[in-house]
């Protein structure tokens, strides 16, 4: 006969799970596992939902506030950025200084069934740092029907925005 959990038992791993989960929002230190050795990131963070980042451009949420990375070199930082056939999506608008950051190969971490429409993914973008010193990321929620030219996200109207502050050392 398998025991029920208690109402304890659920409430501890639901606080354990939401502690991890505010870490990962917040930003991370480096001293723990992961690292550039192809296993998961030092810091990994996700931008915000696309529904939130739309309240943002219509007012009814503030702006997002930044994420604070700190790093020892050698280890990464990755931000899951979700990809979908929308008029407006999340653009890398300044990668920081290539100095301090070395950018890595993104990889897909959520796949769409084939012939799905309206169908996101999810891919992880990431960084290795190579050396001491503090820079910032910047990303940009933007509308692809302003953009005046296709390739260039600085060119499209902002909706809303959030930098990641990396420093290592």
């Amino acid at each position: 006969m398998r025991r029920r959990p208690s109402g304890r038992t659920v409430r501890t791993a639901a606080a354990a799970v939401l502690a991890a989960g505010l870490a990962t929002l917040t930003g991370c230190s480096s001293d723990g596992p992961g690292g550039s050795g192809g296993g998961p990131p030092a810091a990994l963070l996700a931008l915000p939902a696309d529904l939130d980042a739309e309240a943002v451009a219509g007012g009814k949420q503030p702006a997002f506030e930044p994420s604070d990375v700190h790093l020892s070199v050698g280890r990464t930082f990755g931000m899951d950025v979700r990809v979908a056939p929308l008029p407006h999506g999340w653009r890398l608008v300044d990668a920081g200084d290539t100095a301090l950051l070395r950018r890595d190969a993104d990889s897909k971490q959520s796949t769409c069934a084939p012939n799905t429409a309206g169908c996101g993914h999810t891919v992880r973008q990431s960084w290795t740092a190579t050396a001491a010193g503090s820079t910032t990321l910047t990303w940009r929620y933007v509308d692809f029907a302003s953009c005046k030219e296709a390739q260039n996200p600085a060119s499209c109207r902002t909706l809303a925005g959030k930098e990641v502050r990396v420093t290592v050392g």
